[in-house]
């Protein structure tokens, strides 16, 4: 079987790393696409290549700059925006400010004019979903699939707002090709774009994002296939590579008291520092009237898209404290995997805010501890997903909204008092890894595929041919919006040579003040 792995960016291989493996070794010829041709394969990509002789990676062609596909995103972009105002996302003003923010103005007087309830915004939206199509900017990728003559095309993360997986997967339907839409992360079907057409199959994790699928996009609960995550089964089984003192050591913190491991989160754009907000945690900690709390070890580690704010903070005369690593790290390679799950492994509890490390410490078998908390709303309960974690018979945090009432928490925890020590697993049965506990999500996941490439191709479903009839109205606003994307590029062009030679001058300075320091006797 012939697959073509479409990605929106490299990052993304290490969500199906397990996924191209099987499917090599099963002898498929696969070939991964990104569509970002500017960046470059990490390291860890180029050896899953060097493993997988059936694999080839190679890059998308790009439509950036072209004017229908640019006007394609700014119709998207007003989607995206209707989206958050359904009262499914009442209370969760930081997803509907970050889409207001990229909405054209005029979407957003039409959606929040007076008057205009839920029905002028889905009729808006439909509005929008036929403008989109006359844009026929699938058409860019038909030559290309033809070229490629894929069994399979699977695409993730698809619903991303600037991107051209939405042309590849239409043209696919509309090319008669076998087409996947395969979840990659936990919040992507609640937080990001919304589907306006339906793939062949949908690959996801759990009944939950199966539920997702059908209410919150629209989708046919009959073509949803449950596989588990596969991106987290590297750690089920996994033992640990070294003994406690020798990752103590390791670390800097010592082996004799239990530890906590604060794992650190993404967090909404716009959220304040983490690290203020730790700094103050562990100070509570050390004054706590619980010993085991003023006295355990704390391991701390950084978001990879947050290690700058840590290279400043100071433990100092806060007891035993590690900020390891400094700057954070993703778990991509044997090294990374393997420092992550031995910070997981020796840690007696995990506390966050909001973050996959969760998942993955429940895996472990660890306590996961949160607290809620008003500066951080936006990232914890402002989010659809949180509340998968946080709420109902099988969630996995144990949630406190104090420092008060998380002290004592933890303390139970630490101290041997725990009176749901099965917590963590239940989620895991339910989120993670749904029905047969043995059976990998890596292999139900390569069985979907599998059992999909043996059946009969779908039939093509061209383009309606009334989409060709808008077009010439929309020739003017496409080419605005190249128009302003070019704008957008100068802009940032300039801003670029302005920091620069802002930087070249003040290099001068000091290399000139340098110099007269030495030449003055």
């Amino acid at each position: 079987m012939r697959i073509l792995l479409s990605v929106r960016n490299p990052s993304y291989v290490r969500y199906y790393d397990s996924v191209l493996r099987m499917l090599a070794a099963r002898g498929h010829e696969i070939e991964v696409v990104s569509e970002h041709a500017g960046d470059a394969w990490p390291p860890s990509v180029l050896a899953l290549a060097t493993d997988c002789p059936g694999l080839h990676l190679s890059h998308a062609p790009s439509l950036r700059g072209n004017p229908w596909w640019e006007l394609a995103t700014r119709l998207r972009q007003a989607r995206f925006y209707l989206r958050f105002l359904d009262p499914e996302y009442r209370g969760m003003p930081g997803l509907l400010e970050r889409a207001r923010e990229r909405a054209p103005i005029p979407a957003i007087r039409i959606a929040e004019f007076p008057g205009v309830g839920r029905g002028g915004r889905a009729l808006l939206a439909r509005v929008l979903d036929a403008l989109d199509q006359c844009t026929r900017t699938a058409e860019s990728f038909h030559e290309y699939l033809r070229e490629r003559r894929p069994d399979v095309i699977v695409l993730s993360p698809l619903v991303i707002l600037k991107t051209t997986q939405l042309e590849q997967a239409r043209a696919a339907i509309e090319l008669g090709i076998r087409n996947v839409f395969a979840v990659a992360s936990w919040d992507h079907l609640s937080s990001k774009g919304e589907l306006t057409f339906e793939p062949q199959r949908a690959i996801v994790w759990n009944e939950v994002q199966k539920r997702e699928m059908v209410d919150l996009h629209g989708i046919d609960p009959a073509t949803v296939a449950v596989t588990g995550s596969q991106v987290f089964d590297d750690w089920f089984n996994r033992h640990p590579s070294s003994a406690r003192e020798a990752f103590c050591l390791k670390v800097g913190l010592p082996a004799d008291r239990p530890i906590v491991l604060y794992a650190c989160s993404a967090l909404l754009e716009g959220s304040p520092p983490e690290s203020d907000f730790v700094l103050r945690w562990v100070r509570h900690l050390r004054h706590s009237t619980h010993p085991v709390l003023r006295d355990c070890a704390i391991l701390i580690r950084p978001h990879f898209k947050r290690g700058d704010e840590w290279q400043a903070v100071d433990f100092s005369g806060l007891g035993e404290v590690a900020c390891w690593p400094r700057a954070g790290d993703v778990p991509v390679d044997a090294r990374s995997k393997t420092d992550y799950f031995d910070s997981l492994f020796h840690a007696t509890a995990v506390v966050g805010l909001n973050t996959s490390a969760m998942i993955e410490a429940a895996i472990v078998g660890k306590p996961v501890h949160t607290v809620l908390l008003p500066e951080f709303r936006d990232s914890q309960e402002g989010t659809v997903h949180f509340h998968y974690l946080l709420n109902g018979p099988n969630a996995v945090l144990r949630a406190s909204r104090s420092l008060e009432d998380h002290e004592r928490q933890l303390a139970d925890v630490l101290e041997g008092r725990d009176t749901d020590a099965d917590r963590s697993a239940r989620f895991v049965r339910h989120f993670v890894r749904p029905g047969a506990p043995d059976v990998s999500a890596t292999v139900r996941f390569v069985e979907t595929l599998e059992t999909l490439g043996a059946s009969p191709a779908p039939l093509p479903r061209p383009a309606p041919a009334w989409t060709r009839a808008g077009r010439p109205f929309l020739q003017p606003f496409a080419r605005a919006a190249a128009e302003r994307i070019r704008r957008i590029s100068e802009e940032r062009r300039r801003k670029k040579e302005v920091i620069l030679a802002e930087h070249r001058k003040k290099r001068r300075e000091e290399r000139d003040l340098a110099r007269q320091t030495q030449e003055t006797p």
